[in-house]
């Protein structure tokens, strides 16, 4: 598997002269319509913005929940394999990471009174 590494010169970039050669327009009107498509519902049937923020976040805190158990599980898999460097790894990475997706808010409204 190769990956392709591309330069670009970084005083066009700045000045926003820099074109990608390879960007596909119709993909980006597809992705831009496909996100559209998934918000209508929550934007249509929400009271406010935070009725639907307090709808949607027990969905995607029980999904983070059923990650860190995969990472989790993952780990312990590699340590028994004998990838215990490895292991080690995804257990600190997910730990961590499971720590922050849980206290977001928390941390959101810590950052507000700065």
């Amino acid at each position: 598997m190769s990956k392709k590494v591309e330069t670009i010169d970084f005083r066009s970039f700045i000045r926003n002269e820099y074109q990608e050669q390879n960007l596909n327009g119709l993909k980006i009107i597809r992705l831009g319509a496909t996100i559209f498509a998934i918000m209508i519902p929550q934007t249509t049937f929400a009271a406010t913005a935070d009725a639907t923020f307090n709808n949607i976040w027990p969905a995607v805190m029980n999904i983070v929940d059923w990650i860190a158990v995969g990472v989790f599980t993952f780990s312990g898999v590699s340590w028994m394999f004998g990838h215990r460097s490895k292991s080690l790894e995804f257990l600190i990475g997910g730990a961590a990471g499971y720590i922050l997706a849980r206290h977001a808010v928390d941390l959101r409204n810590f950052l507000k009174t700065l």
